[in-house]
């Protein structure tokens, strides 16, 4: 591996704490990813409003039917609102959603290719569902596997506990970053050693992780990118 390059791409296209100029904020989150690997595009989440989310996305230059994949973290309005904008711009597109979250959905959006995915799945190359997770309420995140062995994660809300997210991916890899909702996690010992903490969306303790964590703490707004 060249010690340049780049294995994946990270842009915020939905958050409600801030914006970049020309960028829109709006209730939930979503994220783009840019695989260098295989050069496919994938969106986690899709915020709560979908004419936003094209706006966003159009800002980064990226039109709905380049996007391969679609990985919903579970199924609440904030993440899952923007998904019949997207089915309606590339009817085709994969979507990878919790299985207890499957016949609801497949219900909503019978002619959309659904896959349920209950244990760790590779979605494609150094990308990998966690499986969903929770024994009242089902989530999944994605495990990004960088070039050197290192794993992103990218989450949504974190319902089961961002720890138990945390716990998955070390099974795989060193974990170097974490962007999305972290919930009401307040167990902090879990981000000892992880460089990026992009705590943002529904994080109810990001003052006190960022006090704790100054240097490994990173602002995320609507129409930052991370590269890793």
């Amino acid at each position: 591996m060249k010690l340049n390059e780049k294995s994946f791409e990270i842009s915020i296209a939905i958050d409600d704490k801030c914006a970049l100029n020309g960028y829109l904020t709006v209730f939930g989150f979503s994220a783009l990813i840019y695989n260098h690997i295989t050069q496919n595009l994938i969106l986690f989440d899709t915020g709560s409003n979908g004419d936003i989310l094209v706006h966003n996305l159009s800002k980064f230059n990226v039109e709905i039917k380049e996007i391969k994949k679609v990985i919903i973290s579970h199924d609440h309005f904030d993440h899952t609102g923007g998904l019949s904008v997207i089915l309606k711009s590339n009817p085709d597109i994969d979507v990878f959603i919790p299985h207890n979250d499957l016949m609801r959905l497949k219900r909503v959006f019978p002619e959309a290719k659904m896959h349920g995915v209950d244990e760790r799945t590779m979605i494609e190359e150094n990308v990998f569902s966690s499986g969903q997770l929770g024994s009242h309420f089902s989530e999944q995140c994605l495990f990004l596997k960088t070039l050197d062995g290192g794993i992103l994660l990218i989450v949504g809300c974190t319902h089961p506990g961002l720890e138990n997210f945390i716990l998955k991916g070390r099974e795989i890899g060193k974990i170097k970053a974490i962007i999305g909702g972290f919930h009401g996690f307040n167990k902090y010992s879990y981000l000892e050693g992880i460089d990026f903490i992009g705590a943002c969306h529904c994080t109810a303790h990001a003052s006190s992780i960022q006090k704790r964590f100054p240097d490994q703490f990173k602002r995320i707004c609507v129409g930052s990118s991370f590269s890793f």
